[in-house]
């Protein structure tokens, strides 16, 4: 049986929580995910397991992170990303779970939201932003918000990969979001290096428009701290080639 507890908390840096949220899970996440602004969103139980959900902000970006039970006293987090996309595919956590949570959030179920161009209302649709830059140009379309998705389609594609320190104007520039089972979350960010050699990424509190976050080395200072960092440059359409 799936139950679902809706519960809207906010903390920023250390966080602090109270009884709504069971103490282990508490201790864990204020461990575990030291950086950023968090909000509790809602939790399911499935069977014995319980699930909960996390909103979470570092700088200008935004994603998510579920935390599960590797036994019945100790926490993990079973999955972390910029969409739930991906949540059911890796096998720690029930579909009719992932369902419930992206109805917590009001955004599309991820057994609907593949099949289609990635969705602008999801929590940081970067792969929505990224189809409006690109798709007039390169004729590709993105089908996922998520970091690792959006990398996995860039490498499945016929773009080209290239050094992200050598990139040219016009590159599409990923690091995916990491995680490990104890912490910590890092979101994943995807840029576009623009004729001024700043990379862009959409403010999403700025209606998505395309705004510089720092020159090319300095993004990739910021953003190499897994040493995941991919580079692609899209091949033209042949319409626009013409």
């Amino acid at each position: 049986m799936l139950l679902i507890h809706p519960i809207f908390l906010l903390f920023l840096l250390s966080p602090i929580l109270n009884g709504q949220l069971r103490s282990e899970v508490r201790t864990f996440v204020q461990r575990a995910v030291p950086e950023g602004i968090i909000v509790f969103c809602g939790d399911a139980q499935a069977g014995d397991h319980t699930y909960e959900l996390f909103l979470l902000r570092q700088h200008e970006r935004r994603g998510i992170f579920i935390v599960g039970q590797a036994d019945s006293t100790r926490s993990q987090i079973v999955y972390a990303d910029t969409s739930l996309d991906l949540a059911a595919g890796q096998g720690f956590i029930p579909p009719e779970v992932v369902d419930h949570l992206a109805g917590l959030l009001a955004v599309t179920s991820p057994e609907n939201a593949m099949s289609s161009p990635a969705d602008p209302s999801d929590i940081y649709p970067i792969g929505a932003a990224l189809n409006t830059a690109i798709q007039p140009i390169a004729g590709f379309m993105f089908r996922s918000n998520s970091t690792v998705e959006i990398l996995r389609e860039l490498q499945e594609s016929d773009a080209i990969p290239i050094d992200p320190a050598q990139a040219p104007i016009g590159a599409i520039l990923i690091s995916p979001t990491v995680y490990s089972r104890n912490g910590p979350v890092l979101i994943g960010a995807v840029g576009i290096l623009g004729l001024d050699r700043q990379v862009y990424e959409p403010d999403f509190g700025k209606g998505g428009s395309w705004v510089p976050r720092g020159t090319l080395n300095d993004w990739i200072k910021r953003n190499n701290y897994t040493r995941q960092l991919f580079g692609f440059l899209l091949r033209a359409h042949p319409a626009v080639v013409r």
